[in-house]
């Protein structure tokens, strides 16, 4: 399931570049406290792994970008997108949009204008095999320890077996986290596109610290059991989901 939240302001709106964590830190506000705190810290757990279950697709509407001081000013209006297969979360958020005053985002003072929730496809979920249209970069990766001990990422790209082969286990983590019992579906995916076009770089801020995550977009065949492709499509391709990665949309 996912919805979508328009919000306006009495003036232009001018949040910085990478304002991926802003937006994070929105949808906890809008979350009731103690649910927030748990969903943060906690999350769906599965052995060592930590899911929060939802993504977010980037700010919908077209900004200016001022290259050199890294901001992007918007009209007084923004929207953008929420997607999670735990119910609870997005109608928290949504309630709690409505029946809220001022909300902040960055040094922002935003109204809720609109709360919305999209259609679902369920005509292609249920043939098992649907093309997506990441709206916001699949990231996939694995850390190494190099020889002089630094610790070093590196970002597969779907034309690697790797790419496929992690986002399907990543997946099966994510239902055993939910459901809390083994996983028997699997996940296929693969690119529609053979070009480095849809290579896309992205800067999460988080307080001081900026780390830099290479991802793509682009058109995807995805292949699945009904169910386990509802599931995923809901909580999103790949890692860092709850940063603002993996969030698709059903094109056929």
């Amino acid at each position: 399931m996912r919805i979508k939240l328009e919000f306006i302001s009495d003036s232009e709106i001018k949040l910085r570049s990478g304002y991926n964590s802003l937006i994070q830190g929105l949808i906890y506000d809008l979350l009731d406290y103690v649910d927030a705190k748990k969903l943060h810290d906690e999350g769906f757990k599965f052995e060592k792994r930590e899911f929060r279950l939802f993504s977010f697709s980037e700010i919908l509407e077209r900004g200016y970008v001022n290259k050199s001081e890294h901001v992007i000013t918007f009209d007084n209006k923004i929207s953008f997108l929420i997607s999670s297969p735990v119910e609870w979360i997005l109608k928290q958020i949504a309630l709690n949009s409505i029946v809220g005053d001022d909300f902040k985002l960055g040094g922002n003072s935003l109204r809720i204008n609109a709360v919305s929730v999209l259609k679902s496809f369920e005509e292609f979920i249920a043939k098992g095999s649907v093309v997506v249209k990441a709206l916001t970069p699949i990231e996939v990766h694995s850390t190494f320890i190099t020889a002089n001990g630094a610790r070093k990422t590196y970002f597969y790209t779907p034309f690697e077996n790797e790419f496929s082969e992690l986002i399907n286990k990543n997946a099966r983590k994510k239902w055993k986290a939910y459901f809390g019992c083994e996983c028997s579906y699997e996940l296929s995916i693969k690119p529609l596109f053979k070009d480095k076009k849809y290579e896309t770089i992205r800067y999460f801020i988080k307080k001081d610290k900026k780390t830099i995550i290479k991802g793509w977009k682009g058109l995807y065949m995805l292949n699945a059991k009904p169910e386990f492709l509802r599931f995923i499509l809901d909580a999103g391709l790949g890692s860092r989901n709850s940063q603002g990665f993996g969030l698709v949309e059903i094109v056929r």
